[in-house]
């Protein structure tokens, strides 16, 4: 279990409140409300504030106002001058954004728990004094006009579902009106405009504060009354009339994109409404989770394409009624959109029984489990949380539904959902077709214009604002430190590497496998993800893991075989299972059979990486019968526990979760191939002064995408936390001297960064840069400066204490959620350190001296460029080593 200090801990059953203090809710005097969620168990923390202005919200001229405010509430306040928001976030790794949805905005925060307070300060100044300044206007009016040419215009199937789907179901303009706006209209608006926007909506009284944090309540409850309590009460305008009909038939609206490939299609039924039919809406929850999810139903699926399903156009209970279930598919070619909307009146109806032979009550059942243990996955994150309290709050005025939830999920009984599905298969439905066409646009056949509504009651006249005086930025308060409460790390008799954390906030388990595919799969790496593809499928783990109301997926990028799953605590032993049965070549199908190749979806890093390792593995002659293998045979050649790693972060004692992991893969075992690598040998025959080079030719690549690399050297007068500190302070971290370097000189196309990490069985030091084919050479020699000067002459304090701060800061994000502190264990497994390094490193960054971080520099970063991986529209080898070498 993840600890703080002085934090009370319970345990979370499958169905209860996961781990931490309960909600406390207060109102203040100035109308606000605020939600508090004491005692998590997490270094860090986080803030969120919901107004109840959307979409929706709009006046017919006003289209695109909720969204550009968003952007506006970032660029100033009277304590923070425009555009230094996120000053006194970057250097504590801290983030921050803002969604405009239908009926609200949220803004949100997350921090480590020290700097909790300036985040709540930011928040506040900006809801007591934000400014308005023309040029930050005109700035923010270009960014909304890029990005609905980005969401909406730009690209293929924009603005599908949302916003042209609610245009064929509503009829109000406050429903139906597309809420990213015109930028040509948007340009006309005002600092004036948006001065009246804020007096109308963004009031105390019509806003939610939610703090989620390892703090007490009175300590939380003490600093939101500090910083919101004196910002002054005021009126608010009315919300919209956002009542609809029933609609009376059906209705279809058809548009033409030239970018489509193939017909997309999009089905809207309106729901029930939460307020009043809540069990109803949750039955439709689970009959979406039934329709859209492979596997969710033992009924035999009438479509022939993928499909998705869910309520609300952002998730379920984001917005006010009246809200939509959704359901959207890709056609196969060939297939019409009536057709599908046939096959979906189909399904539905066949659900009608839940009795029936079919047994879809069974389906019914495991839905609603599946359901109720994902909302708890997404809920032990901290931001997630923070996010659905408040907005749970503000739209439905209980922030508890978001604990109450998987309960209601799991009471959904099957005739509530075979009700649900009637009545979606006799209801009138909204279908957008959006397919290929010569010119973007239509419809063919439009709904009826849609009818303003009403302006809202009670809206202010104009601007109330008094000036208000700029208040200093509180100062940090006292870090909370992680620690792992009975954490264990073992090596089992087959060589596997286990290490188990206790994590009490979702009553889930998160696994995560980790194998090295070795020299046999590094050569063939199509050929390792179809032996990966035929496990998954013989022992049909990812279906079985649904099933248990989790979830699994086997991949690789081409160095690692990775197995990550989740499921309720209690089903810990079954899921090992299923990943045992992932490891057991005899489930394999008989051994005359042959593994085909899969494609891999990689990154240029992946491709690169790929390119390297086949390298480095030389011309040597292919194992005796390669390309030959069974499933069988490959599948021992490649996964063998001795070259694998395996973590358990979740709901369970750390010495059962050992002794489970035993039990389950003690027995695995593989005829272990060689994993020698013969000696890094030279890319490319190097003329004088030249570094070696690998090409991977891309004629249509807009940029090149670089690799320089260097072997790691064994350490010599410092240690892991002075490497980690260099490759930061190189290149990892938001001040770092390569992307000052880039700034500097007006590289604003660049993107470089440093890293550590494995390739083949090396350990290497690496920069990673993009950056326009017509200054390679500059890129390089940016490199080839900032490592030499940070290699001649130590940091100096006041940088290296940032860097430091930074990289402490940035260790907390792992422990943001159960999952992530899982991936971040595996990570630190595969590096070949364990649980020592990750408790002890914080203070072994803070030992480290400027002088240890010079030489780690020059250790690991000054030979990177003689080593250069090229993927991109580049000539020969040759010309580009030549080319790089000009100022060497």
């Amino acid at each position: 279990m993840i600890r703080t200090p002085a934090v009370p801990q319970t345990r979370a059953t499958p169905d209860a409140a996961p781990a931490g203090g309960g909600l406390h809710k207060r109102t203040l005097s100035n109308g606000l409300r605020v939600v508090l969620s004491p005692h998590w168990p997490t270094p860090r923390a986080a803030v969120a504030v919901h107004y109840g202005v959307g979409f929706r919200s709009e006046q017919p001229g006003q289209e695109g106002m909720a969204h550009l405010f968003e952007h506006l509430m970032f660029r100033g306040s009277a304590s923070i001058a425009d555009g230094a928001f996120f000053d006194g976030l970057l250097p504590l790794a801290g983030a921050a954004n803002g969604t405009t949805h239908q009926d609200y905005t949220d803004y949100f925060q997350t921090v480590p728990a020290q700097a909790l307070e300036q985040a709540l300060f930011r928040e506040a100044d900006r809801m007591r004094a934000p400014r308005f300044a023309p040029a930050e206007l005109s700035a923010q009016l270009v960014e909304v006009a890029r990005e609905i040419r980005h969401m909406r215009d730009g690209r293929p199937y924009g603005g599908f579902p949302w916003p042209l789907l609610p245009q064929a179901l509503f009829r109000t303009f406050a429903n139906a009106h597309d809420g990213y706006g015109d930028p040509e209209l948007l340009g006309r608006i005002t600092p004036e405009d948006c001065a009246r926007f804020f007096d109308a909506y963004y009031a105390p009284s019509n806003a939610v504060l939610t703090v989620v944090g390892p703090q007490g309540p009175e300590e939380l409850g003490d600093l939101v009354e500090r910083h919101f309590g004196d910002i002054p009460a005021r009126a608010v305008a009315g919300r919209q009339p956002l009542g609809e009909p029933e609609p009376d038939r059906d209705r279809l609206l058809r548009r033409t994109d030239p970018q489509a490939v193939r017909t997309a299609v999009a089905v809207g039924h309106l729901l029930p409404d939460p307020a009043t039919e809540l069990p109803a809406y949750v039955a439709n929850m689970v009959l979406a989770e039934l329709t859209g999810r492979p596997g969710a139903s033992s009924l035999p699926r009438p479509f022939t394409g993928p499909v998705g399903a869910g309520c609300g156009f952002f998730g379920p209970l984001d917005a006010l009624s009246p809200d939509v279930l959704v359901v959207t598919s890709l056609l196969p070619a060939g297939q019409d959109p009536e057709d599908f909307t046939g096959r979906l009146t189909d399904w539905w109806s066949r659900l009608r029984d839940p009795l029936g032979p079919a047994a879809s009550g069974d389906d019914a059942v495991a839905a609603a489990r599946s359901l109720a243990a994902r909302h708890r996955r997404d809920h032990a994150d901290l931001q997630r949380r923070c996010r659905a309290l408040g907005r749970l709050e503000l739209l439905h005025g209980r922030a508890e539904l978001a604990l109450e939830l998987p309960g209601l999920l799991t009471a959904a009984t099957p005739e509530q959902v075979a009700s649900a599905a009637a009545a979606l298969a006799d209801a009138h439905r909204a279908v957008l077709v959006l397919e290929p066409g010569e010119v973007r646009g239509g419809p063919a056949c439009a709904p009826p214009p849609a009818v303003p509504a009403p302006g809202p009651a009670g809206e202010p006249a104009g601007p109330t604002r008094p000036a208000v005086r700029p208040r200093p930025m509180p100062p940090l308060g006292d870090p909370v430190a992680p620690a792992f409460d009975g954490a264990r790390e073992t090596v089992l008799g087959n060589g596997l590497r286990v290490m188990a954390v206790p994590d009490r906030r979702a009553g889930l388990i998160e696994v995560r496998l980790r194998v090295s595919l070795g020299p046999v799969g590094w050569r063939r790496p199509e050929r390792a993800a179809g032996l990966l593809g035929a496990a998954d499928r013989a022992a049909t783990a990812s279906v079985r893991a649904m099933r248990l109301g989790g979830e699994l997926q086997v991949s690789t990028g081409g160095q690692w075989a990775d197995v990550s799953a989740w499921a309720p605590a209690r089903e810990f032993p079954r899921l090992l299972g299923i990943v045992a049965d992932l490891l057991d070549p005899a489930r394999l199908p008989d051994g005359s059979a042959q593994p085909g190749n899969a494609a891999l979806r990689r990154s240029p890093e992946h491709r690169m990486d790929g390119a390297l390792r086949l390298h480095w593995l030389g011309p040597q002659a292919a194992p005796e019968g390669a390309g030959t293998e069974t499933l069988a045979e490959l599948h021992r050649a490649l996964l063998s526990p001795g070259d694998a790693v395996l973590v358990v972060v979740g709901d369970v004692s750390p010495r059962r979760a050992v002794d489970e992991a035993a039990r389950a893969l003690g027995a695995w075992r593989a005829a272990a191939p060689a994993r020698t690598l013969p000696a890094s040998r030279p890319l490319v025959p190097a003329t004088a002064g030249a570094p070696d080079v690998l090409v991977l030719r891309e004629p249509s690549a807009a940029a090149v995408h670089l690799t320089l690399c260097a072997p790691e050297p064994p350490r010599e007068g410092h240690g892991d936390a002075a490497r980690y500190l260099a490759t930061a302070l190189l290149g990892g971290h938001f001040g770092a001297r390569l992307a000052e370097r880039c700034r500097r000189l007006g590289r604003a196309e660049h993107v470089v960064f440093a890293a550590r990490d494995l390739v083949g069985d090396r350990a290497r030091a690496l920069v990673r840069v993009t950056a326009p084919r017509r200054s390679l050479a500059d890129a390089v020699q940016d490199v080839r400066e900032e490592t030499a000067a940070l290699a001649a002459a130590p940091p100096g304090r006041e940088e290296l204490d940032t860097v430091r701060q930074y990289c402490a800061a940035q260790l907390l994000t792992a422990f943001d959620s159960p999952g992530l502190l899982a991936d971040a264990l595996r990570h630190t497994m595969v590096s070949g350190r364990g649980l020592e390094w990750v408790i002890r490193r914080p203070r072994l960054l803070g030992e480290v001296s400027g002088e240890a971080v010079s030489q780690a520099a020059r250790a690991l970063f000054v030979p990177v460029t003689d080593t250069v991986v090229v993927l991109g529209d580049v000539g020969p080898a040759h010309e580009v080593a030549a080319e790089l070498a000009v100022r060497r």
